[in-house]
């Protein structure tokens, strides 16, 4: 019996539920036997109001895109560390679109997305998603949720985005998994790049063998050739994006998120003796000693990093903390950067209100980046948001 089919003899008993195998009811009870259930003690009160604003939203709010899945994976960064409620929330999320996204036509999962980007809908597994660029990040909340709870529906789902990339995303001239079905081959920015990479890079520590090294092999071509063609050699910088098939001028601040994220997705799934590891943390290195440089005044990364002209932003600083601290507390890159984190975190608290509110966050994107429309900080508010927050801030309260 193949793992699809395994899967699918599981679903017959009940969609998603965690009760299907031994071992996974009992595996989240015993993430909590010696937790109160709460918070790190050292979460400020206004970052908790930001993690529970997220638990207060309908799980019809919380897409499988990027917008909700990263803030699933805020949340089971705390619940990994004895949250209870939030294991609880993302656990019944999983479960709500399993049976949810799977009984929508095409228009109706569509309409769910603020993104006007179309690509194919998958429906042969479990989950339904599209192979549109930010839903394949679907697969690493689903990821955490499989090593808390050893459910075989969601090893499946993440092999399943895996195989999308491997066998059904179109490609760019570069080689790159495309961002979306439409202007896919004239247009792209480093956030391809970190789904792809990823995303494989789990699939690869999920499997052995052959067929281990098959995924591996693919999140390393998409790494490789993100690094090729958006860091700047001679800034250390991130450049922007690709736009009408020429590559950007521009550092824009969650370009350099985007490339240190896929840096870190890779190494925290690839065997640290395997030939190209050490390689690929020199890179993070040299990314993390550029925004180092122009790390602002009150902390942030300026919307164009290197412009102190622009705002200073949040998003684009919490990536970076997130993986430069994670890359520093793993030995993967030099205990340097002591003083950025201690501003950017600074910064990062100082831009929650304590309504658990978020402010100084550049809410348009690449193009209008590019197009150096500097000032669009906090119009319209996206789920990503408070999701990249609740990544650093877990990672800053280690």
């Amino acid at each position: 019996m193949d793992r699809r089919e395994f899967t699918n003899l599981i679903m017959l008993s009940g969609v998603g539920s965690m009760v299907l195998a031994p071992g996974m009811a009992s595996a989240g009870a015993k993430l909590f036997e010696k937790s109160d259930g709460g918070f790190p003690d050292n979460l400020p009160d206004n970052l908790r109001k930001m993690v529970e604003n997220t638990l207060a939203k309908p799980y019809s709010e919380i897409t499988t895109n990027w917008d909700g899945s990263i803030q699933i994976e805020g949340l089971l960064r705390f619940a990994k560390r004895g949250h209870e409620a939030s294991f609880t929330y993302a656990k019944e999320w999983f479960e709500y679109r399993l049976k949810t996204d799977s009984q929508m036509t095409d228009e109706e999962y569509f309409q769910q997305y603020i993104t006007k980007a179309r690509a194919r809908i998958n429906r042969r597994g479990p989950l339904t998603f599209s192979i549109y660029s930010a839903n394949l990040g679907v697969a690493f909340p689903v990821y955490d949720l499989y090593k808390l709870t050893n459910n075989p529906i969601a090893r499946t789902v993440c092999l399943d985005v895996a195989d999308a990339i491997l066998h059904e995303c179109a490609r760019d001239r570069y080689g790159m998994v495309a961002h979306d079905d439409g202007n896919f081959t004239r247009f792209a920015i480093p956030d391809t790049t970190y789904w792809a990479t990823r995303a494989n890079a789990i699939a690869g520590n999920l499997t052995t063998g052959e067929l281990s090294e098959v995924y591996y092999k693919q999140a390393i071509i998409q790494l490789d050739t993100g690094i090729d063609i958006f860091l700047d050699k001679k800034t250390g910088l991130v450049i922007t994006g690709i736009f009408d098939d020429v590559i950007g001028k521009t550092y824009w601040c969650r370009s350099q998120g985007w490339l240190l994220w896929s840096i870190v997705g890779l190494l925290r799934n690839l065997p640290n003796t395997h030939p190209r590891f050490e390689y690929f943390a020199k890179q993070a290195e040299t990314i993390a000693d550029a925004v180092q440089k122009y790390q602002g005044k009150n902390g942030g990364l300026h919307v164009l990093v290197d412009d102190p002209t622009s705002p200073e932003e949040v998003t684009g600083m919490a990536m970076c903390l997130s993986a430069m601290k994670e890359s520093v507390r793993n030995g993967w890159i030099p205990d340097q950067y002591s003083a950025f984190f201690e501003k950017g975190y600074d910064f990062l608290k100082k831009s929650v209100d304590e309504n658990g509110n978020i402010t100084n966050v550049y809410t348009a994107w690449a193009k209008t980046a590019e197009a150096k429309e500097v000032n669009r900080m906090n119009e319209n508010f996206r789920g990503f948001v408070p999701g990249i927050l609740m990544v650093a801030a877990d990672e800053m309260t280690k």
